[in-house]
């Protein structure tokens, strides 16, 4: 992660800065003990973490969190403080966490650990949608497809969980009346070309895999609701999964069949 400490008490900075050093998560980018300097720093220069001070002269950390975050959202700010009413200014703002001084060294530790979690989690920044209508979002914002086969064919994808789906099983289930021939395999071909296309447009063209005549989704890559029901097979399943593609009814009634079978057991 890239990390900004920013701390008016020069001491205070250095020690920061050494346990900083000993995490193999953190890149110190800049180290700063006037807040305005550090300001002008995170405006010209991408930061993923900072570590603030909460009290400073010519500006709080709390007023300068604000200020990084307007820049980058996904910033995680993390503040070190030793009093409460400074703490509770720094939960109302959202920090991501904050520490009490005095502070050890595994203090830090711990709380750089957590920034490195936050972040991660934050570049996974694609939601899917399956329960009702599929629909893919990117940092909470719908994606448009302008080609509808690209977009089912990622719907198939994703309904495989990071299985491979051949060229001929995807146009059987895309185009279910057309024959296996060179005009079925150049819209299969195209459906891929306008997919690549949508996802490279919005940033995200590494959750999806097209090679050797199959294709597949990355699911590491992605938040996906279905994902997520999975790990609570206990849980009623919603009534629609995918309601758009009749392909999807197979997976509906696994569902529906294993809801069942679980609420048989759990009786017995």
């Amino acid at each position: 992660m890239k990390t900004l400490l920013v701390d008016d008490n020069q001491l205070s900075l250095d020690i920061l800065h050494e346990i900083c050093e000993a995490s193999p998560f953190a890149e110190i980018v800049g180290e700063f003990t006037d807040p305005m300097e550090a300001l002008d720093f995170v405006g010209k220069n991408p930061v993923d973490f900072a570590l603030l001070d909460v009290e400073m002269p010519k500006m709080s950390g709390i007023d300068l969190g604000k200020k990084f975050r307007a820049l980058y959202p996904k910033i995680v700010l993390i503040y070190v403080t030793g009093h409460e009413d400074a703490y509770i200014d720094a939960m109302r703002m959202k920090a991501d966490f904050y520490v009490c001084k005095p502070f050890d060294r595994e203090d830090i530790l711990e709380a750089i650990d957590r920034a490195q979690l936050l972040s991660a989690r934050q570049f996974k920044q694609t939601m899917i949608r399956t329960f009702g209508r599929f629909d893919v979002f990117v940092a909470a914002t719908l994606i448009h497809f302008s080609n509808a086969k690209s977009k089912e064919l990622l719907a198939l994808c994703v309904d495989r969980r990071g299985s491979g789906v051949t060229m001929e099983e995807a146009i059987e289930l895309l185009w279910p009346d057309t024959p296996y021939d060179e005009k079925a395999k150049r819209r299969y071909r195209k459906a891929i070309m306008m997919l690549h296309h949508t996802l490279n447009m919005h940033g995200i063209p590494d959750i999806f895999v097209s090679k050797r005549g199959q294709c597949y989704i990355r699911p590491e890559k992605i938040l996906c609701d279905y994902y997520d029901y999975l790990k609570n097979p206990g849980e009623q399943p919603p009534e629609e999964y995918m309601f758009q593609y009749s392909w999807a009814e197979e997976t509906l009634a696994y569902l529906s069949f294993s809801h069942a079978r679980w609420d048989d057991l759990s009786t017995e």
